[in-house]
């Protein structure tokens, strides 16, 4: 007999109230300026809106430093009492903005919950480098965990997982790893991806964003694309190695992905999802009603769910791996 598997979407069931919340929140982020970002006013603005760090963590972080292609790399890392696994967490901010720090809040609270050791590293932004070169940062920091996480965390298990950017940066970091043949690859048991951008073509969601669309307007979009990719045709940014969703899925690890019903960046998480269960791999989609781009750093009620949820994935998975 034929049977039809399900593919769910939308997350249903959620209080009412939680949805008015973020609507409420979404009607302030409605107001929310968008300068042109070739410009340095705009890059401050889109800059000092990555911060995130109102509630303090428990952990305390520490640093430690990695060569990388453009020199040292910082790493922020929040060490759980009994780690028990590495979860090497990008940070976003259109590849132009953020550092490790404004995703303390919610790293400490992942490492508390996971009992996982997160490290997030802090790669050159653009326009000062390209998305290629950021890449080479963030397979530096891999391959480094690859040889290194037994010896400096007690624990040989590695996951990868990153938000906005950084969830693009993760996916394309996985491959590389997995086409060079780096050991590394095989140490990484899942991958949390949200609300990244896999095709730097843009997916259908991405091309009709307007002004009017909340955090990432289309200019903002067509900005940070032509800051981390100056002059490259869509042809270009369309290679496999730049977007994801355009790759060779096979031995991509179990994946979860998060994306807000509202973000752009939405059909870039089903896209690549749908082609990741395709190629037969252990795939989680959440397309979360309401939820603006990058919701989950945005300590509201909804993106508290979805932290949740997200703890409780990666619990079952080291769970499974264990």
């Amino acid at each position: 007999m034929i049977t039809y598997p399900t593919f769910g979407l939308l997350v249903e069931g959620i209080d009412p109230a939680i949805l008015e919340a973020q609507r409420q929140v979404n009607a302030m982020l409605a107001r929310m300026p968008h300068p042109d970002l070739h410009t340095p006013e705009g890059l401050a603005t889109l800059r000092a809106g990555t911060a995130n760090n109102p509630g303090g963590t428990q952990l305390t972080p520490t640093e430690r430093h990695v060569e990388g292609p453009g020199g040292p790399i910082r790493l922020r890392i929040f060490t759980p009492e009994t780690p028990r696994a590495v979860l090497y967490r990008i940070h976003g901010g259109g590849w132009a903005a953020g550092a490790p720090e404004d995703d303390d809040v919610l790293n400490d609270r992942i490492a508390r919950a996971t009992g996982a050791v997160i490290v997030s590293p802090d790669y050159r932004l653009t326009p000062d480098v390209t998305v290629p070169e950021q890449i080479t940062d963030t397979i530096a920091v891999a391959s480094w965990l690859g040889r290194n996480t037994q010896t400096e965390f007690g624990t040989d298990t590695l996951l990868v997982g990153g938000i906005s950017a950084g969830g693009h940066l993760a996916a394309a970091t996985l491959l590389a790893l997995r086409d060079a043949g780096d050991p590394a690859f095989g140490k990484f048991v899942g991958a949390h991806l949200d609300c990244g951008a896999y095709d730097l073509g843009m997916t259908p969601s991405a091309a009709g964003a307007t002004e009017r669309t909340l955090i990432l307007t289309r200019a903002w979009l067509d900005d940070l694309l032509d800051l981390g990719l100056p002059r490259y045709t869509v042809e270009q940014r369309r290679v496999p190695q730049l977007s994801p969703a355009l790759a060779d899925l096979t031995d991509f690890p179990p994946t979860l992905f998060t994306v807000g019903d509202l973000d752009p960046l939405r059909d870039d998480s089903i896209i690549l999802a749908a082609r990741l269960r395709l190629a037969g791999r252990d795939v989680h989609l959440d397309v979360w009603p309401e939820g603006a781009h990058a919701f989950t750093n945005m300590a509201t009620p909804l993106g508290e769910l979805a932290l949740q949820r997200t703890a409780e994935w990666i619990n079952t998975l080291l769970d499974r791996a264990g």
